[in-house]
């Protein structure tokens, strides 16, 4: 069943930083019939997506992934700030193909 904008999440699989144009990829599975719009406003937006869907987009590189992530001056950088795209490889091994996965964006500007 897919996910709704409220369930609860589970365990990262990856995390990255991207630029303007880094939702590209999951907006196009959107128009593809292959991933849904959860909605949201920046803070932030969800979509999900069948494993299979996502999954070969992680793999390698994350789509547009920054490897170190910029930030500016007058940021607060809290202490579960990675700095650098990280991805979890143990819990990408655990998924299904037929699992339901959340991407959750926020926007940085």
């Amino acid at each position: 069943m897919a996910a709704e904008f409220d369930s609860p999440l589970g365990s990262p699989l990856a995390v990255w930083q991207t630029g303007w144009g880094g939702l590209d990829w999951v907006r196009e599975l959107v128009k593809q019939g292959k991933a849904l719009d959860l909605g949201g406003n920046g803070y932030p937006l969800k979509f999900t997506a069948l494993a299979e869907h996502l999954l070969p987009f992680v793999h390698g590189t994350p789509p547009e992934a920054k490897k170190h992530w910029s930030f500016d001056s007058g940021d607060v950088l809290l202490p579960n700030w990675l700095g650098e795209t990280t991805k979890y490889p143990d819990e990408i091994a655990a998924c299904s193909p037929s699992e339901w996965l959340v991407l959750e964006a926020w926007d940085e500007s």
